[in-house]
């Protein structure tokens, strides 16, 4: 035995020196598998550039967003990296091991019962010939004397396995939760904010309800006496609200006024949201921009960038989140027509879009 263990690892030496003679000897059926671990790689780093663009996009002011998906894709990407590398270098389990819980745990998850069954049947067959197929070969006559010629140690096979397992149990037990909670958390916070802030807008709606019901007495608050919508909201709220004291969120909406008889037309919209854009009757399926009011000297409301608030006339309320703010996304039906005398008053004053619609439908 122990001379068969010199003579393997003087093979190995001599192998190793040889260089390019690896590849010369090397069977076919460990350059099949050697090319599936390489297509790994290629399609895990295409899957790693496009979650970066997507976490750029989707919230590019988010510097912890992009830095989770930045490190989390790397780490994730390192795993066919150094199957492929040790694969390569002679070690079958430490490719083997990792591919076969992977391909198994894709062929699980689309053979679940969730969703469309009948879409994720061919994914699941080409998970589960991707877990069969590299055994089959790896453990081939020819493959196993190229993989004894190479390794020379199968004890160190093992241990390098068994350190790929420890490591990944780590790593999916700990680590990733404890990243994921980080992130995680930031974004159910943002829905929460979100959320919170639909239910002011609804609470808005009622107090302007209240309003056009009064628009002949003494209470009425008349829209066109205030420069802006801070002093309307504010109005409102010291008029119609259930709390005393000032409105918290009077700076954060852009009011319809005028609106014309349509249940679907918008009448609150938070202020991250132009409301020339979001009813705009040409490119409507360019994306709206959210812009943080901070930009025009407002209050930052925590999802600024994230996603928008709109509040339509018949009381419903919706939360889009920014891929989704397109006037084509948000008014299936058609965007609402302005009546003649319809305008919006913002935190920052009045904003009239008629004159522009006119214009552009001449």
């Amino acid at each position: 035995m122990c001379h068969g263990a010199v003579l393997r690892k003087v093979r190995r030496s001599v192998s190793v020196r040889s260089g390019a003679m690896d590849d010369l000897k090397k069977p076919l059926p460990v350059v099949i598998v050697e090319a599936i671990a390489w297509m790994y790689v290629m399609l895990s780093a295409l899957l790693f550039v496009c979650a970066i663009v997507n976490a750029c996009r989707d919230g590019g002011e988010s510097l912890s967003g992009i830095l989770f998906v930045f490190l989390y894709g790397l780490c994730l990407m390192s795993v066919p990296v150094g199957m492929a590398i040790l694969l390569r270098r002679g070690r079958r389990l430490w490719f083997l091991v990792p591919n076969t819980i992977v391909m198994i745990l894709c062929f699980l998850g689309a053979i679940t019962p969730c969703g469309d069954s009948v879409a994720t049947v061919p994914f699941g067959l080409v998970a589960l010939l991707l877990a069969i197929v590299p055994i089959v070969l790896l453990h081939l006559p020819s493959s196993s004397r190229w993989f004894n010629e190479l390794s020379g140690d199968d004890a160190l096979d093992r241990c390098g396995c068994a350190i790929i397992v420890v490591v990944g149990v780590l790593w999916l037990g700990f680590v990733g939760p404890c990243l994921s909670e980080m992130y995680f958390s930031k974004i159910g916070m943002q829905n929460a904010l979100s959320h919170a802030m639909a239910a002011r807008g609804r609470a808005l709606w009622g107090c302007i309800v209240f309003n056009h019901s009064r628009e002949s007495g003494k209470d009425w608050v008349d829209a066109s006496s205030c420069t802006n919508s801070t002093q309307f909201v504010s109005a409102l709220w010291a008029k119609f609200g259930e709390d005393k004291g000032p409105c918290p969120y009077a700076d954060v909406w852009c009011v319809a006024v005028n609106p014309p008889n349509d249940d679907q037309f918008p009448i609150f919209v938070t202020a991250n949201i132009d409301p020339r854009e979001l009813l705009r009757p040409q490119d409507e399926k360019q994306p709206v921009k959210l812009t943080c009011p901070k930009e025009w000297g407002g209050s930052c409301f925590k999802f600024c960038e994230k996603a928008g608030v709109i509040v339509y006339k018949g009381g419903a309320s919706q939360i889009f989140k920014n891929k989704y703010v397109r006037p084509s996304l948000i008014f299936n039906d058609g965007i609402p027509k302005p009546g003649p005398d319809t305008y919006f008053l913002t935190p920052t004053g009045r904003v009239d879009f008629v004159e522009r619609q006119a214009a552009v439908s001449l």
